[in-house]
């Protein structure tokens, strides 16, 4: 069963009451029932073993039953993507998440083909995607998904973090970059959309300190890489 997040005030003399989207996934979803032992991690990443005492109309009751600190991926990891069509852009986010992301911004690039009309109302989406990965795949965190920002002030961002720009054809390859860059286990990763970036703003990256970085023998989707490149820097950078 994922897990549910809570904050300290919810919890109130050993006890947790659960309301809104995550009572009615647990009820309507679930099928919880008086006694299941459910998960629920306050903002501190404390996890929580938490037995269900009773169901109401529109709050569940729990008890809790154990805790411990589970640790969370072990590199900090901010993933700059830009945007991309349709649903897709909401795979990248889940993926992203499941694989270890920290947290995540939306860039507008060049060659980026949807244009933000409503951002607030798809940025409040995002977050909820982030949210919900998070639960399912048990993080420590929720990842947040800020606002959406243009190339040019993203590649401003970050400067005391390894900051790798992902390019397929690249000279240097991510491998590389990852076991050579400075040891701060921090890192940000900038994606292109569909038509990758253009050569000016590889050069202004480039420019602006980033490394621009092959990551192997295929051209990934840009949801798929975000994705696969997340789990490969927890992998090469997280100890």
């Amino acid at each position: 069963m994922p897990q549910f997040f809570v904050t300290s005030s919810d919890i109130i003399d050993g006890r947790c009451a659960i309301r809104g989207e995550d009572y009615h996934h647990l009820v309507d979803v679930r099928r919880a029932k008086p006694g299941d032992i459910i998960r629920l991690r306050d903002e501190k990443g404390v996890s929580l073993d938490a037995r269900i005492e009773s169901i109401g109309a529109d709050r569940l009751e729990t008890v809790i039953v154990g805790e411990s600190a589970a640790p969370d991926v072990p590199v900090d990891i901010t993933l700059c993507l830009c945007l991309i069509k349709g649903g897709a852009f909401d795979q990248a986010i889940e993926k992203a998440v499941e694989a270890g992301v920290s947290r995540i911004i939306p860039v507008v690039s060049e060659r980026t083909v949807p244009r933000p009309s409503d951002a607030e109302a798809k940025v409040r989406r995002w977050n909820r995607k982030a949210e919900e990965a998070a639960k399912q795949s048990l993080r420590e965190r929720v990842p947040v998904v800020e606002g959406v920002r243009a190339f040019s002030d993203v590649i401003g961002l970050n400067g005391g973090r390894l900051r790798i720009m992902a390019h397929p054809g690249a000279p240097v390859s991510l491998k590389q970059c990852l076991r050579a860059g400075p040891g701060s286990v921090a890192v940000s990763i900038l994606v292109g959309p569909e038509g990758g970036f253009s050569p000016g703003e590889v050069e202004a990256a480039a420019a602006a300190g980033w490394t621009v970085a092959g990551f192997g023998f295929s051209q990934l989707r840009a949801e798929t890489a975000a994705a696969v490149l997340c789990g490969i820097i927890v992998y090469e950078r997280g100890g």
